[in-house]
Formats: structure tokens, sequence, C-alpha cells
């Protein structure tokens, strides 16, 4: 049986997700100061409602790149600690995690649908 040592590898988790999002997000910041320079953009009035995440054109959304990263992390560690949990077959944990995992998924994805 092969078990997994949990604070190895929510600490890996968090290591690199950290580092990818501090990458994306400073260049992302550092690509739009560079390229707006000389103009007056005003950075604080950039609307996310209807944001084409697949353009690279703009460098801010390399920015909410990084801040999709930051913020899928926790969700990531749960996830992590569902599998972590089924190679030690320890079932009121994988019981608690599973609840954890669909109420954070809960509150990313339909939540935001029925407030609006």
């Amino acid at each position: 049986m092969v078990f997994l040592d949990e604070k190895k590898v929510i600490s890996s988790t968090l290591r690199y997700g950290v580092i990818i999002s501090s990458i994306l997000i400073v260049s992302g910041m550092l690509i739009f100061i560079v390229l707006h320079s000389n103009s007056s953009v005003n950075i604080y009035a950039y609307n996310t409602s209807n944001i084409d995440i697949f353009n690279l054109n703009n460098p801010l959304n390399i920015s909410l790149y990084g801040l999709i990263v930051l913020i899928s992390l926790p969700v990531l560690i749960v996830g992590e600690q569902v599998i972590i949990y089924s190679t030690e077959r320890d079932k009121i944990y994988i019981l608690i995690s599973l609840v954890v995992l669909s109420l954070m998924i809960f509150a990313i994805i339909i939540m935001p649908r029925l407030l609006h």
C-alpha cells in the first residue's frame, strides 16, 4: 500500500502554486507598465465582466491567470487530501474532505450564478 506524505504534498502544492501565481501576476503588471508607460490608461477601470480569457494581447489577463491560480490552490489542496485519505483508507476524513470540496466548488461555481 502506498502512503503519501501529506505535509510534503501540500507544502509542495502551496510553494509551487504561489510561485507560479506570483510570476504571472508580476509579469502581467510589468508588461502592462511597459506597454502603457506613456499613456493614461486607468488600471482601476479594468472590467472583468466581459473578459476573454484566451486573449493574451491584454497583459492584465496574464495577471488574472495568476489570480485564478492563487484562488484555485485551496480547492486543489482539498482534492489532494481526498486522494491522500483514500490511499490511507480513512473513511471519516475522506467524507469530511469530500464535503469541504463540494462546498468549495458550490461556492465558486454555482453561488455566483445564483446571485445574478
